[in-house]
């Protein structure tokens, strides 16, 4: 049987299915192809427009835009109830239209999610005031060239998930508001800020937040002013398990106990309080990017609970202070070393002196121990010979490589390193 005769016969087994099924299957091939089955045959002519999803997408390196088709799919899309819309409109949008409509057109529809991305070359602008006041919403993320304009009616009472990504706000009073009346589910909260997003204090005051990831790094040659006493980081969430927080402007960041903390990031530029401090001590996970500040603080906290801890060196003299926080971390099992960023920061001189003492988890709890581009420096093998002969329970030490060495250091360096003396017999030595 040739090709296209086979294909015809796969079309129409296909054909033969009830309609719910074809509109299940419409909806995991992208909107466009979705839309192009209503020429297959009068059977097909409208099935598509019962489909749920519905994902628009400009390319970023194309010509023309997918708006027009976006609008006028719309038009014909009779589906009561919308799943998901996601929408990308790059540089190529044209700049006299509504974009709004199309949100407008799902809300009025029950949508439960919203992904908003619109990068083009007009200044930023409101969506209808109707999509903050959708009850069916579970999770909503927008991004770019869109002014964040919470009305005092603003009621989201089924959202769970937010995302706020390099967005403009109207003002900080009205993101405040928003927050802490008008989405009482939510759970998870995740914001990305550039410098000109006309708010200097952020306030997130949620009683059911459970997670918040918030970035605020200014890149592509974003000048950062050095007085930046003005902005800060302002969190009121007792029922947060999960907190990153990565930062380079030195934002103050103010915060209330939270004592539900399960994991946290912490940038080496965050200027945490000492509540947020105390809150760490109920840690099972850290990710922390050292420097001087952050091991000072660090170095205070007995990390009772703390089971995996995770460290970026960046520019620091970081191997006899790392040793302190061990020592506050009796539980600790499993300890990373990410090395990857080093470059960034030049040569930092590191200085070992063996200690006197071993921390309790490196003789009592350790098992799992990484160093991700390691480079192979005397401080560094004393280090690593450290530990190797004092982790009594190590199952698996896994060493990989700067890229830098070529094959023939890569083996020298490898030789080396297996000759080191663990304490743990059965610990494997594993190399990436």
């Amino acid at each position: 049987m040739s090709k296209a005769k086979v294909e015809e016969r796969v079309c129409e087994e296909i054909s033969e299915l009830p309609d719910d099924l074809i509109v299940a299957i419409l909806s995991l091939i992208p909107t466009k192809d979705a839309v192009a089955t209503m020429f297959l045959s009068k059977r097909w002519l409208s099935i598509w427009t019962m489909v749920p999803i519905l994902d628009y997408r400009d390319e970023k390196e194309g010509r023309n835009s997918v708006w027009w088709f976006l609008h006028k799919s719309l038009q014909y899309h009779k589906a009561p109830l919308v799943d998901t819309l996601s929408v990308r409109l790059c540089s190529q949008c044209p700049t006299d239209v509504d974009v709004g409509k199309c949100v407008a057109n799902v809300v009025d529809r029950c949508v439960r999610g919203i992904i908003f991305e619109l990068a083009w070359s007009a200044d930023p602008t409101r969506l209808p005031n109707s999509l903050y006041s959708c009850e069916s919403l579970r999770e909503l993320s927008l991004s770019d060239k869109i002014l964040v304009d919470f009305p005092y009616s603003s009621c989201l009472p089924s959202l769970q998930k937010l995302e706020l990504f390099s967005v403009v706000y109207k003002d900080d009073d009205s993101l405040q508001r928003f927050l802490s009346i008008s989405c009482p589910v939510l759970k998870a909260l995740f914001v990305t800020r550039k410098k000109d997003d006309n708010l200097k204090s952020l306030t997130v005051k949620v009683p059911s937040l459970w997670c918040l990831l918030y970035h605020n790094c200014f890149m592509n040659n974003d000048v950062v002013e050095e007085d930046n006493s003005s902005r800060c980081l302002v969190i009121d969430t007792p029922a947060l398990e999960e907190f990153h927080v990565m930062d380079t402007s030195r934002d103050y960041c103010l915060t209330n106990h939270m004592p539900c903390l399960k994991g946290a990031y912490l940038s080496s530029n965050v200027c945490p309080d000492e509540k947020l401090l105390i809150s760490f001590s109920s840690l099972l996970s850290l990710e922390l990017c050292l420097n001087h500040e952050t091991l000072v603080c660090c170095s205070t906290i007995n990390f009772s609970r703390l089971t995996k801890l995770i460290i970026d060196p960046e520019d620091s003299d970081w191997l006899e202070p790392l040793i302190i926080l061990l020592g506050n971390a009796p539980k600790l099992r499993n300890l990373t070393v990410d090395d990857a960023y080093r470059d960034r920061y030049g040569d930092v001189l590191l200085t070992w002196n063996q200690p006197n003492y071993v921390p309790g988890c490196l003789s009592s709890t350790l098992e799992i121990f990484e160093w991700i581009e390691y480079e192979d420096g005397e401080e560094e093998e004393e280090f690593l010979t450290y530990i190797l002969a004092h982790s009594k329970h190590l199952k698996t030490a896994t060493i990989s490589l700067r890229p830098s060495y070529d094959l023939q250091d890569q083996g020298l360096i490898i030789g080396e390193l297996k000759d080191i003396p663990r304490v743990s017999t059965a610990s494997q030595l594993l190399f990436q």
